[in-house]
């Protein structure tokens, strides 16, 4: 196998898409964002991911009244999958966002454990 080859099959591999995270940027070797995760989850101030239910805007028309109004709620990720988020995205976005009107303002404490506890006891 001669150079040429070689360089062909290492940008073939380079250029493929993939979803994972980019540990080493090529212009500042840095880490990058997925975006995806982004887009999809939302990271609350003490460390949880929320997303929105699965398939909340598929198939409307088979789904009773009861079921599209539950999926219209979000649920939690589990400490695993937030694990796994936390290490897709950089430090900009572990960070908490301070939104005005934020809808998600009453999750971003949680009064029940002393570290994220914000109201004295």
């Amino acid at each position: 196998m001669g150079f040429a080859d070689f360089a062909k099959f290492f940008f073939d591999v380079c250029t493929a898409q993939t979803r994972s995270v980019t540990k080493w940027s090529l212009t500042k070797g840095k880490r990058k964002t997925v975006k995806a995760v982004v887009t999809r989850f939302y990271r609350l101030g003490w460390g949880a991911w929320i997303r929105p239910m699965v398939g909340r805007n598929k198939r409307h028309w088979s789904k009773k009244a009861k079921r599209k109004i539950r999926s219209e709620k979000h649920v939690f990720c589990n400490s695993t999958q937030s694990t796994l988020l936390d290490k897709m995205v950089t430090k900009y976005w572990r960070k908490r966002r301070f939104y005005v009107d934020d809808i998600y303002e009453p999750y971003h404490q949680r009064e029940e454990y002393s570290s994220t506890a914000v109201k004295p006891r």
